[in-house]
């Protein structure tokens, strides 16, 4: 008699993890694992064009986080950048695109850089994720197709 209660509680869990609450059972794939729903980020260094010396946030950098200004496309000016500074010789700021937009970074009075990001969410079977589907800075394409965590360089 216990396995007959075991086995039905069984099968009510299957029934209920292929539910979708409309009556029919289309959706078979159950909850997306945390991992499909990472926000993709373009990591960007600023760095000079004759010494390859980090402009921007290492150390001995000739300017400071508010010399730069970011503006997007989607969330208009002032767009709130991230530095990541978990290694502090190698420092990036992150911007987060969770859709298709243009940044422009000015840092100080030098002239203006454009990072255009095309977000994707890919359509498999079952939990579709975000991604880059390429990035292009100053109008020359970095990659094509691109990390979930893509790296681009300015050099000024």
């Amino acid at each position: 008699m216990k396995k007959l209660y075991i086995a039905l509680v069984l099968l009510a869990v299957v029934w209920a993890s292929c539910h979708n609450g409309s009556g029919s059972m289309t959706n078979k794939c159950g909850p997306c694992p945390m991992y499909t729903e990472v926000l993709p980020t373009v990591q960007v260094k600023i760095v000079s064009k004759t010494t390859g010396n980090d402009l921007f946030l290492s150390h001995t950098s000739p300017y400071k986080p508010s010399d730069l200004k970011v503006s997007s496309s989607v969330y208009g000016p002032d767009y709130r950048f991230v530095v990541d500074t978990s290694d502090t010789n190698n420092r990036f700021i992150w911007l987060a695109s969770a859709e298709s937009q243009t940044f422009t970074l000015q840092l100080a009075n030098s002239s203006a850089d454009n990072i255009k990001v095309v977000a994707v969410r890919d359509s498999p079977v079952c939990c579709p994720r975000l991604r880059i589907k390429s990035i292009a800075l100053n109008d020359s394409l970095v990659c094509s197709p691109c990390g979930i965590k893509q790296q681009v360089v300015i050099k000024k």
